[in-house]
């Protein structure tokens, strides 16, 4: 007695696709650790937000004197730097305009109005902004 199965064959699917579970020819370098960028994404929204996600991704606190928030323009949408001192001086020029200061004081970033007579923190807001580490 035979016995057998009467199914169609699988359907030959074309197209582009890759076979899986094959080893690449070379080798790619997977970096374990990778710096931090401060940078303004969209969903910031704020300087305070934006401010609030580094010091939380940077394992400080903020403290945030102000008693306003300002909403992010393009001037911060060209900060991207792994240092954070330089990303500071880069919101504080932004900033100028409005009287705001931004530093790292210890384990926290503190923003503050620029004192009158005070020099502040930042650069000119006439400098360029750093794009870079």
């Amino acid at each position: 007695m035979l016995a057998g199965c009467g199914t169609t064959p699988a359907r030959d699917f074309g197209g582009r696709w890759q076979p899986v579970n094959r080893f690449a020819s070379t080798t790619q370098e997977i970096p374990l650790y990778s710096s931090y960028v401060y940078q303004a994404t969209p969903m910031d929204g704020t300087l305070k937000a934006m401010l609030e996600r580094w010091a939380k991704d940077a394992g400080m606190t903020l403290d945030y004197r102000l008693s306003s928030d300002y909403t992010l323009h393009g001037a911060v949408s060209r900060i991207g730097t792994t240092n954070p001192h330089e990303a500071m001086t880069d919101v504080t020029a932004a900033y100028a305009m409005q009287g705001v200061s931004v530093s790292i004081v210890g384990n926290s970033i503190v923003v503050q109005t620029v004192t009158q007579g005070a020099a502040p923190v930042a650069s000119t807001a006439s400098g360029p902004l750093h794009n870079g580490s």
